[in-house]
């Protein structure tokens, strides 16, 4: 088998396949609003390199008015939507050109593929020239053409192995010209009047439908045109093959008006003289096909002998056939409908018909995608779901082990793959539990043969990338979309390379040498991936504005993030690191397991200064030999929603009994307000739970007692019974504002309440900050409040310490802030920079030593 190696991966991964193709990842975009790297379609073929290597232009909707040339080996065209990129001309045969020369039947195409390994999905190419209108002028009318061919595809002498799927080609007379080479389609839409497909080359259809146009100026009685004339060499034995195809027909087109073919001799220069080509028996055959009332069987064609005669080509003397032909035009007289036997049929097989060319665009009959599913927490057996570029969806399922196969044929590359656990309700909506769910982007694909596509965190974080390169937030929401869009190649290549660079040399210190990627990995390096994927805490994150999962999040086992915020997320740790810190979890005699919100949670180093108290607390702590600090607070969670996000999931497996858990929860769940402009509804049916009356008794909507505050953090709390674990509640820390909502000091001393408003939108209401109170007595769980402590503190330092404890830093310094909220213009009056976290860290630290059901944890201290 063949190596091919990736274009331009400088690490090398590589690719061992049976049937090369380009890779169908953008290398640049054309749009016509001048907003991609070209603004027409001819200008980015002409900017391809000119080493012959696999070249893709994505075409972003809009008419292009073009003549296209391709003339370079390896270009792939891919539209944005078959019906809304569309590349036009408008030009028939008798037209002239500025050189005042007829175009000719030839020169008169839209688009010319005289080019081998030519590829193009979604689009449509037309040829504009308006035929009705052009038949409705007077015969003396200057403006008429005669010569009304108007080629919308012409695919030339040098054209070889081209292939088309989801196209639609549209025209009247002569709308797709093969002349030479092998051709493919699938999955398309030609449409025309006479001869509207036609030519010498070899040319399988399949899965297509073939449109015949409505005409007015046919008399009644006579053809209104023909599907197909082949001049097919007698030396070939295959010309225009239909398999699996409708027949169709415009509104408005009669019965028995169309016919299946006919006979084209093209008049042909010979030594002798120049004549109809007498070895031109085209070959026509239908197999399998559905066909409209408008097919009357196959006709008849002229040509002009030596002496310029015309002269007549009958069917019965070329190669047309039909088999398992039905609709209301299949009509099956034996003497003017020729029948394939069941046996000569069988011989039609895409690889007789295109002389052992598998097109890689509809994957072979042979093509099987097999791999592992990887995920520290994921149960199996899982659902395995694949989709490919034009939306087509197969499903299996792995066995225990989380390994799946199946058969991929037909399917067109890329292909996602995603993996469900089944563990909640879905994998993209979290008002319920939500399922643990990773997925792959299968780029590079072994056609006619086996194809590895592993499933892991690194491999989500990869399709994560490209799906925010093309505007698309998370993985999930490319599974739930009608196709795929076009990915790019650069994203994908820096994304993969990432991923290689981080761990080569953890692969290296295991005696591996070779470089490898999360989707293609092969058996040997399994050790190896399963090792580095149990030692990650791998989710998805939430999108405030749609309530649904996001983007990959990836930390390492003590919720540290490993990925920066760049479009294309870097790792921020070598793989060792990743062992190192599920050894320090493991080996820590008693570990403090932090669980809230934005407030206490760990951040990036991309938002410096921006810190929470948790990941504070973990830095002072970090020396500390009897205890080890594990913050697995995060940002926008509510109490709820932090359970059905499956983050509280990722618990399970690390705590141990005796270790401490910390719940702090209130900012978030206090978002209840239905009646909020586009969040309201989205923030009550994921994030919301209500408060505790006055007299202390939960409040939710019947038969939803998860909706209470106090049902929710008493989830918590029986979590830690079973686990032996030693539960501590917190109420939450303050926003900076005072009891007349302006910024700065003294803090308002009544926070976290909701009250009742006049538009309605609170279902419930009242204190937050009560009912962690009314929680923790209730249960008999020590309480650390600090709310009080922390608005004490900041009342104590004066006027504009706030400043300085919550978020209010100067974008001159802190870059990142410059049109973010957190600047001294727009401050953020929520969350902490690294000083005021390190005062609540330390307030926190002062409250346990001073709680006396939390001495055994102070001795710690």
């Amino acid at each position: 088998m063949k190596k091919h190696l990736t274009r331009g991966l400088s690490i090398g991964v590589m690719l061992y396949a049976s049937s090369a193709f380009s890779l169908p990842l953008y290398d640049v975009v054309v749009a016509l609003d001048g907003s991609a790297d070209f603004k027409s379609v001819q200008q980015a073929i002409d900017s391809a390199p000119s080493d012959g290597s696999p070249y893709v232009v994505y075409i972003r909707n809009g008419v292009y008015q073009e003549k296209l040339q391709v003339k370079r080996d390896n270009v792939y065209l891919i539209g944005e939507d078959r019906d809304k990129t569309i590349i036009t001309a408008t030009t028939a045969n008798s037209m002239l050109k500025p050189n005042g020369k007829k175009f000719g039947t030839t020169g008169s195409r839209t688009v010319n593929v005289d080019a081998k390994d030519f590829s193009a999905r979604s689009l449509t190419i037309e040829n504009g020239f308006d035929f009705p209108a052009n038949q409705a002028k007077s015969a003396d009318d200057p403006t008429r053409q005669r010569g009304t061919q108007a080629v919308a595809l012409y695919v030339g002498k040098k054209g070889e192995r081209v292939q088309f799927k989801d196209v639609n080609l549209r025209s009247y007379q002569d709308t797709l010209y093969l002349r030479g080479g092998h051709s493919y389609f699938d999955q398309s839409q030609i449409s025309g009047t006479v001869d509207f497909i036609f030519g010498h080359g070899t040319g399988l259809f399949e899965n297509s439908n073939i449109v015949a146009r409505n005409r007015n100026d046919v008399k009644t009685g006579n053809a209104y045109g023909y599907m197909t004339a082949p001049a097919t060499n007698i030396d070939h034995e295959y010309g225009l093959v239909f398999k699996n195809c409708h027949l169709s027909k415009e509104a408005g087109v009669p019965a028995n008006s169309y016919g299946l073919g006919r006979p084209w001799h093209p008049t042909t220069r010979f030594t002798d003289g120049r004549y109809a080509d007498p070895d031109a028996i085209g070959h026509s055959a239908y197999l399998n096909c559905e066909m409209d009332d408008h097919i009357y069987g196959w006709d008849k064609m002229s040509g002009k002998d030596i002496n310029k005669n015309k002269i007549w080509f009958h069917p019965e003397d070329s190669r047309f056939w039909e088999y398992a032909s039905r609709g209301a035009g299949a009509k099956t007289n034996l003497e003017k409908r020729p029948q394939l036997s069941q046996q000569q049929a069988e011989k039609y097989t895409t690889s007789n018909i295109l002389a052992g060319w598998q097109p890689s665009i509809s994957l072979g009959d042979n093509s099987q995608l097999k791999g592992e599913v990887l995920h520290r927490s994921m149960q199996f057996p899982a659902s395995i779901l694949v989709k490919d570029s034009l939306g087509k969806t197969l499903t299996s399922n792995t066995d225990a082990q989380g390994r799946y196969q199946l058969s991929i044929t037909g399917m067109t590359p890329p292909l996602l793959v995603s993996a469900n656990d089944n563990s909640g309700e879905s994998c993209l909506r979290s008002e319920t539990q939500r399922s643990l769910c990773a997925s792959a982007l299968v780029v590079e694909v072994n056609n006619q043969g086996e194809t590895l596509g592993n499933v892991n965190p690194f491999s989500d974080l990869i399709v994560s990338s490209l799906a925010k390169t093309e505007g698309i937030n998370g993985p999930q929401l490319l599974v739930s979309a009608d196709k795929l869009p076009a990915f790019s190649h650069k994203a994908w290549q820096t994304a993969t390379e990432n991923f290689q660079q981080t761990f080569a040399e953890l692969a290296a210190q295991q005696g591996i040498s070779q470089s490898f990627d999360p989707v293609s990995y092969d058996a040997k390096l399994h050790p190896l991936m399963t090792s580095i994927s149990q030692q990650v805490v791998h989710n998805r994150a939430y999108k405030t504005s749609t309530g649904l999962a996001a983007q990959t999040s990836l930390t390492d086992l003590s919720f540290k993030p490993i990925i920066n915020l760049a479009s294309i997320p870097e790792y921020t740790i070598d793989g060792i690191q990743l062992a190192e810190s599920q050894q320090a979890l493991k080996s820590a005699a008693t570990r403090l397991f932090i669980v809230g919100d934005s407030t206490a949670s760990n951040y990036e180093a991309d938002v410096y200064p921006r810190m929470g108290w948790g990941q504070a607390l973990d830095q002072l702590l970090a020396d500390n030999p009897k205890l080890m600090v594990v913050n697995a607070a995060r940002s926008g969670r509510s109490s709820r929603d932090y359970i059905n996000g499956r983050w509280f999931s990722e618990m399970g497996s690390l705590v141990q009994a005796g270790d401490y858990l910390f719940i702090q929860f209130s900012h978030n769940d206090e978002k209840c307000n239905g009646a909020k402009k586009k969040r309201g509804p989205i923030d009550v049916a994921n994030l919301c739970t209500y408060p505790n009356t006055p007299e202390g008794q939960p409040q939710f909507p019947q038969g939803k007692s998860e909706y209470s505050f106090q049902h929710s953090l008493e989830r918590y709390l029986a979590f830690a019974k079973e686990k032996q674990l030693h539960p501590v509640l917190l109420t939450s820390v303050p926003r900076a504002k005072t009891a007349k909502k302006k910024l700065g000091v003294p803090l308002n001393p009544v926070q976290h309440v909701t009250k009742k408003r006049s538009d309605g939108g609170y279902q419930f209401y009242g204190s937050y900050t009560q009912t962690v109170k009314d929680t923790a007595k209730a249960n008999h769980v020590p309480l650390l409040d600090m709310q009080s402590k922390v608005i004490a503190a900041a009342n104590q330092k004066g006027e504009d310490v706030w400043k300085t404890y919550w978020l209010a830093v100067d974008p001159a310094e802190y870059p990142f802030y410059k049109n973010r909220t957190g600047r001294l213009d727009k401050p953020d009056t929520t969350h902490f920079q690294q000083t005021g976290a390190e005062v609540v860290a330390k307030l926190v630290l002062k409250e346990i030593k001073s709680n006396r059901d939390l001495s055994a944890l102070a001795e710690k201290l």
